[in-house]
C-alpha cells in the first residue's frame, strides 16, 4: 500500500516477474506431466499418478500463492510470512489437497485415487522443488537488479 499506483497502461507483467512465473509455471508442468508418467512406470497405474500430479498441482498453489507476493523478496523471511488469513487459507488447502485423495466423497467427487504416503511425498517434494527454483529466480532477479 506505500508503493505508488503504476501508470495508466503499464503491464503488471514486469520483467522480473516473467522471469520468475514464467519458469516457475514451466516447472510446475514438466512436474505434473512427470508425476502421471512416474505413476504410470512406478506406482502401476496412471490413476495413482494424475492423483499424485493432481496433489502435487494443489501443493504447488500454495508455493504459488505466496511467491506472488512480491517480484524480489524472499518468501523465506518473517516478514513475508505474517499474514494471517494467508496462513489460514494456506493451512486449508493443504488440509483440501490432502482430503482429496483420503475422504471417499472428495475421492469420488473428483476422480481421484487413494494415495499413501510414499505416494504424498512426491507431491512434497515437487513443491519444495518449486519452492527452491522460484527463490533461485528471485536471487537472480534481486543480483540483476543489483547489477544495474
Amino acid at each position: 500500500m506505500r508503493r505508488r499506483p503504476r501508470p495508466r497502461g503499464e503491464s503488471v507483467l514486469t520483467r522480473p516477474v516473467l522471469v520468475t512465473v514464467g519458469p516457475g509455471g514451466l516447472a510446475i508442468t514438466v512436474v505434473l506431466l512427470g508425476m502421471i508418467r512416474l505413476g504410470q512406470a512406478v506406482f502401476a497405474g496412471v490413476a495413482i499418478g494424475q492423483s499424485v500430479a493432481f496433489t502435487a498441482f494443489a501443493l504447488c498453489l500454495i508455493v504459488a500463492a505466496f511467491e506472488c507476493r512480491s517480484e524480489t523478496e524472499s518468501v523465506l523471511t518473517p516478514a513475508r510470512s505474517d499474514s494471517r488469513p494467508m496462513n489460514r487459507v494456506a493451512l486449508a488447502r493443504f488440509a483440501l489437497a490432502v482430503f482429496v485423495t483420503q475422504l471417499d466423497g472428495f475421492r469420488r467427487l473428483l476422480g481421484t485415487t487413494e494415495i499413501d504416503a510414499r505416494h504424498f511425498g512426491w507431491p512434497l517434494l515437487s513443491a519444495v522443488a518449486l519452492l527452491f527454483l522460484w527463490e533461485l529466480g528471485r536471487l537472480l532477479a534481486r543480483r540483476a537488479r543489483h547489477a544495474r
